[in-house]
């Protein structure tokens, strides 16, 4: 298990900051977030409070080898939360996973 992102985590919380224009998050994170009765806003929180010291692992994708995702531990609202994020080749943050952990 690699030890350090491959993405700079200050990227992403910009880009997912920033919204719709620069981020996208995924179904599978959205679901996720539902099945805790949160919205949206309550992922790009989340992922705006994340810190370095809040990294797990940087892991190959499972749908596309040769991309890498970045996993993420935190707790937010007195939940544990893995959240999974990447960059796209065209500039936008991706939130691929969000869920309890």
């Amino acid at each position: 298990m690699p030890g350090t992102p491959t993405y700079d985590l200050e990227l992403i919380q910009r880009c997912v900051g920033q919204g719709a224009l620069t981020s996208s998050i995924m179904a599978v994170a959205a679901a996720g977030a539902s099945e805790l009765g949160w919205t949206l806003e309550h992922i790009i929180e989340a992922v705006l409070l994340l810190s370095s010291g809040d990294f797990y692992k940087t892991m190959e994708s499972e749908r596309v080898p040769g991309l890498w995702q970045d996993v993420y531990h935190l707790q937010y609202r007195k939940v544990h939360l893995y959240i999974k994020v990447q960059m796209g080749q065209n500039g936008r943050a991706y939130v691929v996973q969000f869920k309890r952990k």
